[in-house]
């Protein structure tokens, strides 16, 4: 008997049950709110025993599951088996569902009035997410029974990738909270238990993705080795734009609860985190922009499971919505120009012009298809839109707190506003000193610097009532030091390709680096060992460099350097015959490099897809004696994992393809052509500095500290920040 398959049956046989209950209890039936309660924890019960039930088969070696085959080896390290959990697509559709089971259950003891019916509209989700995990679940036994698994992706094999996950899922499973919520409050037409729960089911989402999506830019800097942290791609996004939304919801909470205005705004927005965390899952998770987000998932065949996820939840709130809304229209609760409601109101629209205008970056493929071949954007839109709104909020960020409710008078405002601006004026002085030329980014360092100065002086009279009076304008500091590291790190930062042939040393940035060789690790991969001297500082840069069999090719990490004031990042790229000039290099689209007697010039990405396999190919041209030749290396990624297959020239040389980013339109390669002479050993590697690295993770730091903060403080029953204005 297939337990696993049996348990998903029983949960989902639970989730319809106590939908039904629920019904009931909505629609008057009391006396059936106890075993709508105990039938949805049977359900929660049984989503655990399955997450304990996968990992007795990952740890147990269970290979006649393909889930376990394809994500497992009996060489994984335990430790990893934990990302294992969640490594495939039908493994994270059963940590959705665990997470919804218990967060719902949490949600059930709220003592409002509320919950019966909301607890009707979240169970919804675990019916669909159950009927995913019925058709396509990680119990399917397979007929072949393989020696060995396939193994994790090493790039998963990390600990970020143990917990950024499960974060972000919670995170994702917690917005049909406020959704189920509205949904209710629009049955009942009951204000009060809405402002009296909400605002800290919002704020708790807000706090779990925004700390899920900072350990996936960890993740990302320090084992990818493309030197940043947020890349716009697909995925990231899909996480992203939920938040701006929640974001919005949670000052329009504010709002309401103190002027009573925005009633019909803010179940609007109840509903709407929650349907872009929908599409957000069907553009990753359907295939659909497979051409254009190398990490897009693979098409498991649920297209039409998630439309319909996305269709029924879009219909049922919007339309509920739209018969509904007009009961929650306050007279005499407008909002006053120069308020500080008016101030957090202009947040709002641009949290959600943010969040609106990036996911349509996102959907450009699937909008464009309708008029034509899909076409992705570059990731300088998202740079200007966002940069330009970053501009506007970073201004409301420093006007808004200085502002009192309902009405304020201008001269007070000019008042307390100066010193402010004289900082902010004085911290652009300093970034034009510093380098920055008159540009958009010297006015959001400007305007940051503002709001810095701004929320300060408000976070110091806030504290003399307590820490947790202070936890907004403390998340509002954070957010000021983010982005001017952000601007800071684009600015000032440098990188640049080096070749550092085996023991003898070669400087930048002012340092000293020799290539020692290669080493092995404890686990029998190897890494490049580098001697690094310079600055007071010798060390040993030691970055992974190894060849994968799960991925079938190259495999690299990074190696960071800690400074007070930047980081030293030094990603490998290969191993080389000094002097060979092309392994190594990255070209932008339509860019060319000399290597040897060839002109190298790299002309386009292409992808192609079908049901096994991604295929992302660079077409290159080669120019060399006169004669002209384009020759398409590729990376091939499918349940293998990830191959690369170099291209022949007509004179035997060759051409390969070591990482493709699809979105920046940008590949780095190898070439070998047979006039390069045999030379010693040598390692290409790109040195890159990071200014000011530290203000980004210092920044959301006490981005998420005043975010606790504030939970401590709803769980004590207030809600709000209610802080007086200077």
């Amino acid at each position: 008997m297939n337990l696993g398959a049996a348990g998903v049956w029983a949960a989902f046989a639970a989730a319809i049950a106590s939908g039904m209950l629920y019904l009931a209890v909505g629609a008057g039936v009391t006396r059936l709110r106890a075993a709508a309660d105990w039938t949805f924890r049977l359900q929660g019960l049984l989503l655990l025993g399955l997450v304990v039930w996968l990992w007795h088969l990952l740890t147990t070696h269970q290979f006649q599951y393909s889930y376990v085959a394809a994500y497992t080896s009996r060489s994984l390290q335990t430790k990893y088996l934990f990302a294992a959990l969640w490594g495939g697509q039908q493994g994270t559709f059963l940590l959705w569902a665990t997470w919804g089971a218990i967060l719902g259950t949490i949600f059930a003891f709220s003592r409002n009035r509320l919950v019966p019916t909301a607890m009707f509209f979240l169970n919804w989700t675990q019916v669909f997410l159950l009927l995913i995990l019925v058709i396509e679940g990680p119990f399917k036994i397979s007929k072949v029974i393989p020696a060995d698994g396939a193994g994790l992706n090493p790039l998963l094999q990390d600990y970020w990738m143990t917990i950024h996950p499960p974060v972000l899922f919670l995170g994702f499973s917690s917005l049909v909270i406020p959704y189920a919520l509205a949904m209710a409050t629009l049955v009942h037409k009951d204000t009060n238990s809405w402002l009296a729960i909400t605002p800290r089911w919002s704020l708790f989402s807000t706090v779990a993705l925004a700390t899920g999506f900072t350990m996936g830019g960890i993740w990302a800097y320090k084992v990818l080795g493309w030197g940043g942290f947020w890349g716009w791609d697909p995925v990231e996004n899909a996480s992203f734009v939920p938040w701006l939304m929640n974001a919005a919801l949670f000052h329009g909470l504010l709002v309401q609860r103190a002027t009573g205005s925005l009633g019909r705004t803010n179940l609007f927005l109840g509903i709407l985190p929650f349907l872009f965390v929908l599409y957000g899952s069907f553009l990753t998770r359907s295939g659909i922009l497979a051409d254009f987000s190398v990490h897009s998932f693979v098409d498991l065949g649920l297209n039409g499971y998630l439309l319909s996820f996305l269709f029924f939840f879009l219909v049922m709130g919007f339309g509920m919505w739209a018969v509904r809304a007009r009961y929650f229209t306050s007279p005499g609760a407008e909002i006053r120009t120069l308020s500080r409601e008016f101030g957090l109101w202009l947040g709002m629209l641009t949290f959600i012009l943010m969040g609106i205008l990036t996911m349509l970056g996102t959907s450009a493929p699937l909008v464009s298809r309708l008029f034509g071949p899909p076409s992705s954007v570059q990731t300088s839109y998202y740079a200007v839109v966002n940069g330009i709104l970053g501009f506007l909020l970073a201004l409301l960020v420093g006007f808004a707190p200085v502002l009192r409710w309902r009405v304020d008078r201008a001269e007070r405002v000019g008042r307390n506003l100066a010193g402010p601006l004289a900082a902010g004026f004085l911290i652009a002085t300093l970034a034009v000193m510093a380098g920055i030329k008159p540009s958009p980014q010297l006015a959001l360092v400007g305007a940051a610097g503002f709001a810095l100065a701004s929320n300060l002086w408000i976070t110091l009279k806030a504290l003399r009532r307590g820490p947790t009076f202070a936890a907004g304008y403390v998340s509002h500091l954070g957010v000021c030091l983010f982005l001017i590291g952000v601007i800071c790190l684009g600015q000032f930062g440098k990188e640049i390709p080096v070749e550092l042939l085996k023991g003898q040393p070669k400087t930048a940035f002012g340092f000293q680096f020799t290539y020692r060789g290669l080493e092995p690790r404890p686990d029998g991969r190897t890494r490049a060992v580098i001697a690094v001297q310079g600055e007071g500082r010798a060390f040993d840069a030691k970055a992974p460099l190894y060849y994968s069999e799960f991925n079938r090719g190259m495999m690299r990490e990074p190696h960071v350097e800690r400074f007070w004031d930047r980081d030293l990042y030094i990603s490998p790229v290969e191993v080389v015959s000094a002097g060979s000039q092309g392994s190594g290099m990255t070209l932008d689209e339509g860019q060319s490099a000399v290597v040897g007697n060839a002109r190298v010039t790299f002309l386009k990405i292409g992808m192609q897809r079908n049901e096994s396999e991604v295929r992302a190919t660079a077409d290159v041209q080669v120019d060399r004696e006169g004669k002209s030749e384009v020759v398409h290396p590729a990376v091939v990624v499918n349940s293998g994992g990830r191959t690369e297959v170099p291209a022949t020239l007509a004179d035997g040389g060759t051409v390969s393809v070591s990482e493709i980013q699809a979105d920046r339109r940008r590949v780095t390669l190898a070439v070998h052509t047979p006039d390069m002479p045999a030379a010693p050993e040598a390692l290409a590697v790109h040195i890159s500095t990071k200014p000011m690295i530290n203000l980004v993770w210092i920044g959301v730091s006490i981005t998420l500290l005043g975010s606790l903060l504030a939970i401590r403080r709803r769980s004590h029953g207030t809600v709000g920040n209610v802080a007086p204005a200077a």
